[in-house]
């Protein structure tokens, strides 16, 4: 094999032998610039791009990795935070009513009233003003009563499970020594997500 490969080499070299030694030389350099340059284009030069590549694959997979173990680590309390979240969101829910409880809700605004002493000239529901996930019922208030019987209702609706708020009260002396009391009663109910839907499924 090794004389294969000797005769091999001589072939090779066999035209160039009988050239003068600067021909000789100058061949020689020739050919291993042109070996080494296709080397370099052919196989060192893919070789580093490969080589950087991966290394920029390694180093965006080593940033995801520390990512990944920082929100593992915070994982525990982000759990906590998120059963909180959802608990307080529970509560208040349960304080905004749906839209079959709103005519309970406010019977008992009504009830509040009477029970304190005051006289209900006007107690009328208004249009609903539409939010994100609520709606806003405001009720016209107009009553007569002490101002002693007024405290007492507004205590008594602030106590009740359920949000309702007494806004822009105005109040004028009637007959008596008794006062009139106008304003709104509002409350704030829970819109349902089926009746989202529907209302979505209706304007398609």
């Amino acid at each position: 094999m090794f004389d294969s490969l000797k005769e091999s080499l001589y072939e090779g070299l066999r035209p160039i032998l009988p050239l003068p030694a600067w021909q000789k030389l100058l061949t020689l350099v020739v050919t291993f610039a042109v070996i080494t340059g296709a080397y370099v284009y052919l196989g060192w030069i893919p070789l580093q791009e490969e080589i950087t590549q991966q290394e920029s694959q390694v180093a965006m997979q080593k940033m995801r990795l520390v990512k990944n173990q920082r929100l593992a680590h915070d994982l525990p309390r982000k759990q906590k935070e998120y059963a909180k979240l959802e608990k307080q969101l529970k509560v208040a829910l349960n304080m905004l009513p749906k839209k079959s409880q709103i005519p309970d809700l406010l019977e008992n605004v009504s009830w509040a009233g009477k029970d304190s002493g005051l006289e209900f000239k006007q107690f009328r529901p208004g249009r609903e003003v539409a939010r994100q996930i609520y709606a806003e019922v405001p009720v016209d208030l107009d009553v007569t009563g002490s101002f002693r019987q007024l405290l007492t209702f507004l205590k008594r609706v602030g106590e009740m499970p359920r949000i309702v708020d007494i806004k822009g009260l105005t109040l004028s002396e009637a007959k008596d020594n008794e006062l009139n009391v106008k304003g709104q009663a509002v409350t704030y109910r829970f819109v349902e997500a089926k009746a989202d839907s529907d209302s979505k499924g209706r304007r398609r």
